[in-house]
């Protein structure tokens, strides 16, 4: 997640903030929870589950993105049966919590069926892939609403970077997670650097582990002094660099994450409202975004080879690289810009308001 939209909250500070009709109650962290993904997972729908029953009549349409939100909201649900639910479907636990822990079968079981249970008891499934959005389709009969992310234009005045520009850059941005497809990023990189002098920006959200692997790569790859990293840029910061680059890239790799599950890429949608060319793995949930020469560039993924050509290409050719930003930008601008989304977004919560209650699942 980007770091402007990010919130950090330090062990007993005050987790409740009231801003114009919006109230936030931040979780407050368990220190017995300490760095058990699960158990922080669980603490969190236990303290929900209390803000709950401390508001027991005053909710009426409530949203959550994972089971951990959502099985509360059912138990909830149950007392109150007006309640309206959404279930927006970011990610499944299912599919990508076993790409960072190793947890036991029967863990994993329950951590489906808590998914099922949110999927078959939500009123409405909003997700921002159509790939998702077919996944979901097979497994139940809550009706599915593809909403795709979305991205917010530039001021009309380039924010264009000062720094020297007598090299050209490629950028990458976001997380660092193994499906990102870095470490081809990297090979390729060190391909393009054997033909041509160019520069590359990381921005990564952490500091992290992820992090620290990539730092080795670099080092192993001798890519230091090519490749700049840069950590929780604030938005005004990262555009800037993201209109300064010839290319923006996204080389993801084809895992279940990314090819049964699905995603949105937001570096894909938020290259392109900078008006930026972007060069990404061709993989399904890409093509949901991006045409291949009318709004980028894409390669096989975890093809190297293909990458570093395709950046060859663009940083030999301005002008294409150019069109292929400009373009990608106007389709943003026709439809993906966040205003339009959460004008759909509204018009379903307005439909749903109107529908009749279901059973509490």
């Amino acid at each position: 997640m980007p770091s402007w939209q990010q919130e950090t909250l330090s062990l007993g500070s005050n987790p409740y903030e009231v801003s114009s009709e919006v109230s936030i109650v931040r979780h407050q962290l368990n220190p017995s929870s300490g760095n058990n993904v699960l158990a922080k997972a669980l603490d969190y729908a236990n303290q929900l589950g209390a803000l709950l029953r401390q508001n027991r009549d005053t909710l009426t349409l409530a949203q959550f993105r994972d089971p951990w939100a959502g099985v509360p909201l059912l138990d909830h649900r149950k007392d109150n049966p007006a309640l309206k639910l959404v279930y927006e479907v970011n990610a499944l636990p299912s599919i990508e919590l076993p790409i960072h822990l190793s947890l036991p079968r029967k863990t994993l079981a329950k951590i489906s069926a808590w998914e099922q249970r949110c999927l078959d008891g939500a009123d409405l499934i909003v997700t921002p892939s159509k790939l998702t959005a077919a996944g979901l389709e097979k497994r139940t009969t809550t009706p599915v609403v593809y909403l795709p992310n979305g991205a917010e234009l530039p001021p009309a005045e380039p924010l264009r970077q000062a720094e020297d520009a007598s090299l050209p850059r490629l950028i990458y941005f976001g997380a660092a997670q193994r499906w990102q497809g870095l470490r081809d990023l990297l090979k390729a990189f060190a391909l393009v650097r054997q033909q041509l002098e160019v520069e590359l920006d990381l921005c990564l959200s952490l500091e992290n582990r992820q992090a620290r692997q990539v730092k080795a790569w670099l080092k192993s790859m001798e890519l230091e002094d090519c490749v700049s990293l840069h950590f929780g840029l604030d938005q005004a910061s990262l555009r800037q660099k993201i209109q300064a680059a010839s290319a923006s890239l996204a080389p993801l790799t084809p895992c279940r994450r990314n090819m049964l599950q699905g995603c949105c890429p937001l570096k894909v949608l938020e290259s392109m409202a900078c008006g930026t060319a972007v060069i990404a793995s061709d993989l399904p949930v890409i093509r949901e975004l991006v045409t291949h020469e009318e709004h980028g560039l894409l390669v096989p993924p975890s093809r190297p080879s293909e990458l570093a050509r395709a950046c060859i290409e663009l940083l030999n050719q301005p002008a294409k690289a150019k069109d292929l930003g400009l373009k990608g930008q106007q389709r943003v601008t026709e439809q993906f810009q966040w205003q339009q989304i959460c004008a759909q977004l509204s018009d379903l919560y307005h439909q749903l308001s109107q529908s009749p209650m279901q059973a509490s699942a």
